[in-house]
């Protein structure tokens, strides 16, 4: 009998996809060791029903067409066959659900996946719906206390539904309104709270059910549609609303009116055929209301702002009138975020609360002599003076720092001088539980008492919170300190107490944050454990100042297993929404040594479009991993590649531990720039392998008419492609690039790079920048490229750079370097590169501008870039 290593369903199991048209065909992905055939006797059938009304079984036939390239090293001991299916439904059917079964000589079938693990295609495209479903045919049973009412919509191909009712003021309850049962749902995400402050996926299908609190559901009808529910939470009006379900799947609002008199609220519903589109119809509708209660006005700075030395300075900048104390004084900013492209390292889970200057200085020692330059450090909890009962003392820090926190910053910065930031970190209430009545701060500022978790603790009074942080902030900044991580925030909701009025005590928080980390920090400040509508829609909304970064979910927890993946998946999932507030999702630090979960972390991290930071214990790092997420400048300092955007999971229904491969998308560049997509294999069985294809479908951002090379990151191997126009009729077989499988804990980053057809004396040919062959998002590593034909049968391809590191060029005629070497001249800052620094594999150009710029014993200059030319004959 032959041994089969994996079966893997194209669409896969577990999936809700939607057909193209009324003729369907299934693909089977089916590895086998090299030296085992596929025996005659063999049987596979895809086993579906329409409408949950009869099953069938369709028999599989072997494709002889070439398969796809498998993109997968750790498998080139193995043969894949595609097998394929097709037929046309009933057609009455509006959709169908099916697994597969095999068999060999036995009579007994073997199936696919597991109960409850079947997929199903939805056929709503033919007849095409093009009308937008009303507001009435999203929700059975609508409360008659709603009103509803349809937006101008600010995305294309969205349309947007407000709903209005009033709640009573009913002091820590909250006012119950049935929005209504889904119609017509298929499947749904509903992004929910996780103990008080984060926030995580749930997901479900056919019957809407969450057992806490939701922040925003999106669910797919079985037309196709996508529709997002995202209610307001309005602290200018006083009103929280939080989402639930009963037993009949209804979605109910659930209203918290923490002001004295009746209040309006208002939900908002995207609906689109793009569930990314659905979910920014209902937000940017959301925005437009914050932004009329609101107002922004521009005013100018004045040299006198005690940060106006920052380099990054802009000459305006937005002030909100909540945030300024009445007499104009400018807030300065600024609209750049180089500071998140700096390699981080931050002490929590390598020195926990005992962190000391002696532990950071040997920890940042051990990077620098393995060639490691971090260019910002964070000191996390442990820095600070307090007492037993976690209340903070002073602003300065502990006896474990000699000097104080001004020797720390600058012994840490004279030491290692390429290290540009130091961060601190702080609870948003200056420790966990507050403010020691008895020490230095109680006594200078008007204090609080109240109860959390049925403990007494003391805060600073909402009128004296603005002076607090202005004093707290001025002190860090006179320190060295140039950004902050702000903790513990969703602790003040759990504040109770006859001196705490509510939403006013939180407002005044935010406020005092926002302002002060905006006038002494730029806004260099990490929001953490506040992933709360509160958060989002009254602090990390409005655009009108630089970017905070906000941690996206709940910590790195290095020891435990069951974490990791899950950590990844969470991640993913709440970027749907995050990743359109005005900050930037950070997945929160990792650990390099920590296999085989180590390298799955650091390409999300990599991937992910935040701060790549790590944690590891002095001495204790993987090398391997540490080449590959960070690169060197020509100034000597380490920098994360991060692309341009927020990444995003490709299927905001992806259920944790599917079994399926997590597929995420992000891009670098401008127009014409890098398309990216990475597969991970989260799977909770150590032994789970699943193989899916890569279609042109998947990459974000591809220009129609454009030719591209798409290359794995994991093996090297490359596909060149070409994006059909939009009036061009292209099957499902061309859409596919090549296969990838992944086994548990395993993953691939594809970056398809865009290609120019240029014309020389002797030859035709396609060529393009790869970015760092070495990095796992190394296509970021291209600042721009340009390719011209001056004339005299040559062609020139400019290439600038911003890091060091292998630099790969895709030349699609290239065959080997020793044919080629006589019609290639290659400059690196106008000098020749040594011939020692070239090499080729295939058809793609590798070029060592490390070992080139040493050997040529250049220097950076004037600019921090990379300049490479290559003369083409």
């Amino acid at each position: 009998m032959a041994i089969i290593h994996s079966i893997s369903l194209d669409p896969p199991l577990s999936s809700v996809t939607c057909a193209k048209s009324r003729i369907l065909e299934f693909s089977a992905y089916i590895t086998t060791p090299v030296s085992s055939k596929l025996p005659s006797t063999f049987q596979l059938e895809l086993w579906w029903s329409s409408n949950n009304v009869e099953w069938i079984a369709s028999p599989f036939a072997l494709d002889t067409r070439n398969v796809p390239l498998c993109a997968s090293k750790q498998f080139d001991d193995e043969t894949v066959h595609r097998f394929l299916v097709k037929f046309v439904p009933p057609l009455n059917a509006d959709s169908i659900e099916f697994t597969a079964r095999y068999r060999f000589d036995n009579p007994d079938w073997n199936w696919c996946g597991r109960f409850g693990n079947n997929g199903h295609v939805l056929l709503y495209t033919v007849p095409y719906r093009r009308d937008y479903p009303t507001f009435s045919s999203l929700f059975g049973d609508v409360s008659e206390e709603l009103e509803d009412s349809e937006l101008m919509s600010e995305v294309v191909d969205a349309k947007v539904y407000k709903v209005t009712g009033i709640a009573a003021p009913i002091r820590g309850k909250t006012t119950n309104v049935k929005l209504g049962k889904p119609s017509e749902m298929r499947q749904y995400l509903s992004l929910v709270r996780i103990q008080t402050s984060w926030m995580g996926p749930v997901h479900g299908r056919d019957i809407f059910s969450v057992d806490r609190p939701a922040f925003m559901v999106l669910f797919q009808r079985k037309d196709g549609y996508h529709i997002c529910v995202l209610p307001l939470s309005n602290m200018k009006n006083l009103i929280t609303i939080y989402m639930s379900s009963d037993n009949s799947g209804n979605l109910w609002l659930n209203v918290l009116n923490d002001a004295s008199g009746h209040r309006t609220f208002s939900t908002f519903v995207g609906v689109s055929k793009d569930p990314q589109k659905a979910v920014q119809a209902a937000l940017y509708s959301l925005r437009t209301v914050i932004q009329s209660f609101r107002g922004v006005l521009t005013r100018s700075l004045v040299p006198e702002d005690p940060a106006a030395t920052d380099p990054d300075r802009v000459e305006n900048v937005a002030v909100h009138p909540a945030l300024s104390d009445g007499n104009a004084e400018p807030v300065l900013g600024t609209w750049y975020e180089q500071w998140l492209d700096l390699f981080g390292f931050c002490t929590w889970n390598s020195m926990g609360i005992e962190v000391s200057l002696d532990k950071v200085m040997k920890a940042l020692q051990e990077l620098h002599d393995r060639g490691v330059r971090v260019g910002i450090v964070i000191l996390d909890d442990g820095w600070q003076v307090t007492n037993d009962k976690r209340q903070l003392m002073q602003f300065d820090a502990n006896d474990r720092f000699p000097g104080g926190l001004k020797h720390t910053v600058s012994t840490i910065k004279s030491t290692f001088p390429y290290i540009k930031h130091v961060a601190v970190w702080h609870a948003l209430l200056g420790y966990w539980n507050g403010i020691a009545p008895d020490g230095e701060l109680g006594k200078k500022y008007n204090l609080t008492k109240c109860r959390v978790y049925n403990d007494d603790i003391y805060i600073v009074s909402e009128n004296d919170v603005n002076r607090f942080y202005d004093d707290f902030y001025k002190f860090l900044y006179s320190s060295g300190i140039t950004a902050v991580k702000a903790d513990v925030q969703m602790h003040i909701y759990d504040l109770e107490g006859d001196g705490i009025s509510g939403t006013f005590v939180r407002k005044e928080y935010q406020d005092a944050l926002k302002l002060h980390s905006l006038r002494y920090f730029y806004r260099r400040v990490s929001y953490c454990m506040a992933m709360s509508s509160q958060y989002f829609y009254y602090s990390l909304l409005q655009t009108s100042s630089p970017k905070p970064t906000l941690r996206n979910s709940d910590d790195f927890f290095p020891n435990i297993p069951s974490s990791h993946h899950w950590h990844i998946y969470c991640n993913s999932m709440n970027t749907i929404l995050t990743s359109l507030l005005h900050a930037i999702p950070d997945w929160d630090m990792f650990m390099t040594n920590i296999p085989p979960y180590s390298m799955q972390h650091a390409a999300a991290r990599c991937f992910s479009g935040g701060p790549v930071y790590i944690t590891d214990i002095a001495g204790f790092h993987d090398m391997d991993v540490l080449s590959q997420i960070q690169a060197q400048t020509i100034r000597g300092s380490s920098v994360a590649l991060r692309p341009s955007r927020v990444a995003t999971a490709l299927d905001p229904y992806f259920g944790f531990n599917q079994k399926r491969l997590l597929f995420l998308t992000n891009f670098a560049g401008g127009t014409g720039g890098f398309s990216m997509l990475a597969a991970f294999n989260i799977h909770e069985n150590e032994n789970s392998t699943f193989c899916e294809p890569v279609r042109k479908s998947m990459l974000p951002g591809l220009v129609a008419g454009g030719d591209y090379i798409l290359r794995s990151y994991i093996t090297g191997y490359t596909a060149e492609f070409t994006i059909p126009d939009a009036s061009s009729n292209e099957d499902d077989d061309e859409d596919i690039l090549m296969l990838t499988k992944l086994g548990n804990s395993q993953w691939d980053v594809f970056t398809a790079a865009p290609l120019a057809t240029v014309k020389t004396q002797f030859r035709t040919l396609k060529i393009g920048a790869l970015g760092l062959l070495n990095n796992i998002t190394g296509a970021v590593a291209v600042e721009r490229q340009k390719v011209t034909v001056p004339g005299k049968g040559r062609a020139v391809l400019d290439v600038d750079m911003k890091v060091l590191g292998i630099l790969g060029i895709y030349m699609s005629d290239l065959g080997s370097l020793s044919t080629s070497i006589t019609k290639l001249l290659i400059t690196i800052q106008g000098s020749v590169v040594p011939l020692s620094s070239v090499s080729s594999e295939d058809n793609i150009l590798k070029i060592d501008l490390t070992k080139a710029w040493t050997e040529l014993n250049l220097s950076s200059k004037w600019s921090n870039e990379v300049s490479l030319r290559l003369y083409i004959t």
